[in-house]
């Protein structure tokens, strides 16, 4: 459900929910959260929203496999916010991170994504499983400077036009 108080809501509380030792103060939440336009915000995520699947394969050759396993969470979202975690990189960059995801009926979902990149994405294999729980108790590191700065870097895209208008 694209609802502007549902997002307004969500993002409020998960901005809130980092005030605390050792993490943010309350006044610092407040500056972050100031200014925040939700009604383009809302335009951007209902863009930017894709299905998710747990497993995937594609690359760019024309004739690569590409392959896509269940819909992980049964209804699109869109990427808030990565944080990466550790990676190798020879031949092939392997890497894990952290997603967290906004679901199209609002809520919040993180998740542990593996990626195998062979040749710069001429071959690339996406594994993602659901983390339990809030965010702030996974093993992901939220900073909420930069995904303050993600989200607005979304919904500015709305003033400058490069997005199509979304009836809501």
């Amino acid at each position: 459900m694209y609802i502007v108080s549902s997002l307004e809501y969500v993002i409020d509380r998960l901005f809130r929910c980092g005030v605390g030792d050792p993490g943010y103060k309350e006044q610092e939440v407040e500056e972050l959260l100031a200014g925040m336009d939700y009604n383009s915000l809302l335009q951007a995520v209902r863009h930017e929203a894709k299905t998710v699947y747990a497993y995937a394969t594609y690359g760019k050759p024309p004739q690569t496999f590409d392959y896509r396993g269940a819909d992980l969470f049964g209804q699109r979202a869109t990427l808030l916010y990565d944080d990466f975690d550790q990676s190798d990189a020879a031949q092939v960059l392997a890497e894990r991170r952290y997603e967290l995801w906004l679901l199209e009926d609002m809520s919040l979902v993180v998740v542990s994504c593996v990626s195998v990149d062979f040749a710069g994405g001429e071959f690339v294999a996406e594994y993602r499983e659901i983390k339990q729980g809030d965010p702030w108790n996974t093993p992901m590191c939220l900073d909420l400077e930069e995904l303050r700065n993600r989200l607005v870097e979304m919904f500015c895209q709305c003033y400058e036009h490069e997005l199509p208008l979304y009836e809501l």
